[in-house]
């Protein structure tokens, strides 16, 4: 009995499909199991339709034209102006202080204001920063004035619009690259712009 029951395992052996003529063991059949609605991974949205539900510090910067809800700042070098626009209208209109050196800026330190289109990226409260001008004065307290609002500029760092401790430099090319203003200027601009506003530096 048991002679019968080895060769019958031994038959099965032979015609069992595992293997194909070369030999190897064919592929086990795929498992596809179901998937659950909890795991489909969300469909790709815009990033331009969910940009109102972003932060402020992440929005783009609103169009020139007709964009009513942000402000445009609006800076002539040559002039030492500085207009804001709110819904393409000129509502302010400022003396300001710009760069040492005339021309778009090409490195650092080269005391150049940069010229284009900048987007607001910070405004912070500048009151008790002091700065040293390398005249011989050493650490000037309020050099910064009461607000410090940055810009992005690329390639470039710590370019901002802000106060200043000498009012008398309005109107000069006198700065290390940022624009100047008048310290009750630069309280009353603070209050109409926002983080994502853009600003235009012209030559």
């Amino acid at each position: 009995m048991l002679v019968v029951v080895v060769l019958f395992c031994a038959a099965l052996a032979l015609i069992s499909p595992t293997s194909d003529k070369s030999g190897e063991r064919p592929p086990a059949p795929e498992l596809v199991l179901p998937v659950s609605p909890d795991i489909i991974p969300p469909r790709a949205v815009p990033e331009i339709a969910s940009a109102d539900k972003r932060p402020e510090s992440l929005r783009p910067a609103p169009d020139i034209a007709g964009d009513e809800a942000g402000t445009l700042v609006v800076i002539d070098k040559a002039s030492h102006s500085m207009e804001v626009l709110q819904g393409g209208r000129v509502v302010r209109k400022y003396g300001i202080a710009v760069g040492k050196n005339s021309g778009d800026k090409q490195r650092v330190g080269d005391m150049r204001t940069p010229e284009g289109e900048f987007p607001i990226v910070q405004i912070q409260n500048s009151s008790g920063w002091t700065h040293d001008f390398r005249d011989g004065k050493g650490q000037i307290q309020g050099a910064y004035g009461p607000y410090f609002i940055r810009l992005g500029t690329p390639g470039w760092t710590g370019i901002g619009i802000h106060g200043t401790h000498a009012p008398n430099s309005i109107g000069t090319d006198v700065t290390e690259g940022c624009i100047r203003l008048n310290n009750s200027d630069v309280a009353e601009l603070r209050k109409m712009v926002k983080i994502g506003d853009k600003v235009v530096i012209k030559r």
